[in-house]
């Protein structure tokens, strides 16, 4: 799956406009609550850096995928989660200093961690092992235009104008989240073929590895005792990864343009699970304040 104007430009556009909105609904105070909290930060990247790769690569097992595709299913989970859970999040109105918070950290280590589980993955599935050349700076350039970025302009916007923010912050968000939902389908309608052709060979692969990876994060912060919507957004958190991070790597650093066709439809994949979720979970929450009154 290549990349195209839409992915490249109308995909990340969308995505940085509801960053935007969501720097407006946090504040400074928010993430020094985060940072209060290490307990929910480390649960959170144990699923997202430790457990989501170890399903990864007991999903390329379990289904018994060739060389190439198994690797790109351990590509995919070792990528670090990106500005779209971040966007989730906001829909589902979880944690969003967590959410960033563990973004930010994910992509971090990414460099060290990406590398070492894909080796570990050409040694399992591909015979001999290769050496991964991390393109680091690309890499978190990318990450910070998209996330921190905007997010500090948000912010910016509100310290300035809390009034303009908070008038403003719910039709920004309705605004680019429906913008975002015409490029999604604009991207299925732009690779509809690929979807046809390629998508019953490896959706239920891909589809296991969401849900699980969803169920994961979810249960995991449950079991350390974590409240219900730091929870949720772990579970964003660990079932949304940042998918053009992975096809980026197979064509790019990889050369292998049959390792980006997991990703790619991954990526629209997730979208769809990952707003299902939030507008569930929004609509649960909204029924329990409304139960409540």
């Amino acid at each position: 799956m290549q990349e195209s104007i839409i992915s490249s430009v109308f995909l990340p556009l969308a995505i940085f406009v509801i960053m935007v909105a969501m720097g407006m609904s946090l504040v400074s105070d928010d993430f020094r609550r985060v940072l209060a909290q290490p307990r929910q930060v480390a649960i959170g990247l144990l699923c997202q850096l430790v457990l989501l790769p170890l399903v990864g690569f007991g999903v390329a097992t379990l289904f018994a995928l060739s060389s190439v595709y198994a690797i790109s299913i351990v590509l995919l989970a070792a990528a670090p989660g990106g500005s779209t859970s971040n966007v989730i999040v906001h829909a589902a109105d979880g944690d969003r200093a967590l959410s960033v918070t563990l973004t930010a950290l994910s992509n971090s280590v990414v460099w060290l961690t990406m590398p070492f589980l894909l080796s570990i993955a050409f040694a399992r599935f591909g015979g001999e092992a290769q050496t991964i050349e991390f393109p680091v700076v690309d890499t978190m350039i990318q990450i910070a235009a998209l996330t921190i970025v905007p997010v500090i302009i948000g912010m910016f916007i509100r310290n300035r104008n809390p009034e303009f923010a908070e008038r403003t912050q719910d039709k920004s968000k309705t605004l680019a989240t429906g913008f975002l939902f015409l490029v999604i389908i604009a991207l299925v309608i732009q690779n509809w073929a690929t979807i046809l052709n390629e998508g019953p060979r490896f959706a239920p692969a891909f589809i296991v590895l969401n849900f699980v990876a969803l169920a994961v994060g979810y249960l995991v912060a449950c079991a350390a005792k974590i409240d219900g919507v730091q929870s949720t957004t772990i579970a964003i958190e660990t079932g949304i990864q940042n998918g053009t991070i992975a096809i980026t790597i197979a064509i790019s650093v990889l050369g292998n343009n049959e390792m980006a066709v997991i990703p790619g439809l991954y990526s629209i994949w997730m979208l769809i699970t990952g707003f299902a979720l939030a507008r569930w979970y929004a609509g649960r929450r909204m029924a329990a304040v409304v139960s409540a009154a």
